[in-house]
């Protein structure tokens, strides 16, 4: 538990909210005793933390509180944006946020980043890094250690011992938008390398086809999303996807009303492969 969900359960927030008062902060200290009456994992000093931002830190507790994408994450809600409708705008420098966050937050946040990462839950991040501005350097770093070692895990289980039975559990992810998405938040000249290493694994994975038709197209689909700094591999990946979609256009284009059947999805896949190699040689 963060100062947040325990403000969240002290049940202090109301509209256009400006202050906190002293029954505010004995409510504060009530509901600290509640929650570790009821749970040993409490950290003891999670109530004396709580108390000291409001007291001292209390623009940017209330900045926080009336963010919906801050307040949401940080209390583990849902709220819609008109649970933040307010005629009270707080002020708050993107500075002192970030100290604030640093402060009290920035533990909270790196587990949960870290648990989002494993859960390949990138959409989730994603829309969270809209509000990066007000997050700690710190923070942002690590959270682009982990994407660049979830990269070098995907280039070491690429290989011809890999299953795939295996892929959900090993790189399913190199499957997904939203995964390229994210890193190109943190895009750099390693994190186009190594995009281009987990590229060329599977373009090269001659050994074993099954993985190289399974995981080829739909990374064709999605690489095009990962904004490099590289503009070659921008354009390889746009080429990549445009040889895919005229392809598949070609196909539907042809199959009619009768549908399209598995082996057809499976010849497009081989059709592009080709295409792609034949390019890559032009």
């Amino acid at each position: 538990m963060n100062i947040i969900e325990l403000f969240e359960n002290t049940g202090i927030y109301k509209e256009n909210l400006r202050e906190f008062s002293s029954e505010d902060i004995e409510k504060a200290r009530k509901q600290f005793e509640i929650e570790r009456s009821g749970n040993a994992n409490v950290k003891p000093d999670l109530g004396d933390n709580l108390i000291l931002a409001m007291n001292n830190f209390a623009g940017q507790l209330l900045f926080i509180c009336n963010n919906r994408i801050l307040y949401n994450f940080f209390s583990k809600k849902n709220y819609s944006r008109n649970r933040f409708n307010s005629d009270y705008t707080v002020s708050s420098s993107k500075s002192d946020v970030q100290a604030f966050i640093d402060k009290f937050l920035s533990k909270d946040l790196d587990l949960i980043l870290d648990e989002l990462i494993a859960q390949n839950r990138f959409d989730t991040i994603d829309d969270f890094l809209a509000v990066k501005e007000y997050l700690p350097e710190n923070s942002m770093e690590n959270l682009s250690k982990k994407i660049s070692e979830k990269l070098d895990f995907a280039i070491d289980s690429i290989n011809g011992n890999l299953q795939l039975s295996d892929i959900n559990s090993t790189v399913e992810f190199l499957k997904y938008r939203s995964f390229y998405v994210l890193v190109s938040h943190f895009r750099s000249t390693e994190k186009d390398e190594k995009i281009k290493a987990v590229y060329n694994k599977v373009y090269n994975l001659h050994s074993n086809s099954a993985i190289r038709y399974e995981l080829m197209s739909p990374m064709i689909s999605s690489m095009v999303n990962y904004n490099a700094i590289d503009y070659d591999l921008n354009a390889l990946f746009r080429k990549n996807k445009d040889a895919l979609d005229a392809t598949v256009e070609r196909v539907n284009h042809s199959g009619g009303s009768s549908g399209v059947s598995g082996w057809t999805i499976f010849a497009v896949i081989v059709i592009v492969i080709r295409l792609i190699i034949a390019l890559s040689r032009s």
